[in-house]
């Protein structure tokens, strides 16, 4: 596929990790805007394992697409050796960690406009308790949970970036050990960080420390 004949027109960037980079992206027939994920940094020696962990992503996401709160698969592309994603919705208020970052702003400057994004947090606990617990039914460990991979669009949270998932479904159980191929310290558990033996369970760790950060921001409401 020749990347030019793509229909899709960059918007702003969204974020840039160790393997791929994300962007906003407008469809120029359409109107309709979404996330580009472009894997990054492949080459002839890595190029299969890139496609194993891009087709790992595609299928998971597939699997989770009915839930409101998992984000989802539009389409996907090959252009030479860039493996692109089309995920929908291009969140409005884009990740959650801009969102709090915002919210702290307006706490600061005490302004009124920051009460709808107050009540938006307030929503968030069970919007992502809901999405977790249904990842985990479909036996997937995200692996990854932290305000970056966690999207805010219209007044709801859509977990995003299943790139280092886990799904155990032939193995009858979520338990790993040794290299957990990545993760971010600051919110893994500390079985993930010690390469111990870690399961779903590692995730909710991680969720709870999302909700620390939330919940920060909520107790310093605009006065």
């Amino acid at each position: 596929l020749d990347k030019e004949v793509l229909p899709y027109k960059p918007v702003k960037n969204l974020g840039v990790g160790a393997s791929a980079s994300v962007e906003m992206v407008e469809d120029i027939i359409s109107g309709s805007v979404y996330a580009r994920k472009v894997f990054r940094n492949v080459t002839t020696r890595n190029l299969e394992e890139v496609k194993k962990g891009y087709q790992n992503e595609v299928q998971i996401i597939q699997r989770l697409a009915s839930h409101r709160h998992i984000i989802r698969v539009f389409a996907t592309y090959t252009a030479g050796r860039e493996l692109g994603l089309i995920l929908q919705p291009g969140a409005d208020s884009g990740d959650l960690a801009a969102f709090l970052a915002e919210c702290r702003d307006l706490n600061h400057s005490k302004t009124a406009l920051g009460f709808p994004r107050f009540w938006t947090l307030y929503s968030l606990f069970g919007c992502l308790v809901d999405g977790l617990s249904f990842i985990h039914q479909h036996t997937i460990r995200h692996k990854d949970i932290k305000p970056q991979n966690i999207l805010i669009h219209m007044g709801s949270a859509i977990y995003t970036d299943f790139g280092l998932s886990y799904d155990s479904t032939l193995v009858g159980n979520s338990t790993t050990s040794g290299n957990p191929q990545g993760f971010t310290r600051k919110y893994c558990s500390p079985e993930a960080a010690d390469w111990g033996k870690r399961n779903s369970k590692s995730d909710v760790f991680s969720l709870g420390c999302v909700f620390l950060e939330i919940f920060l921001v909520l107790c310093h409401p605009i006065s």
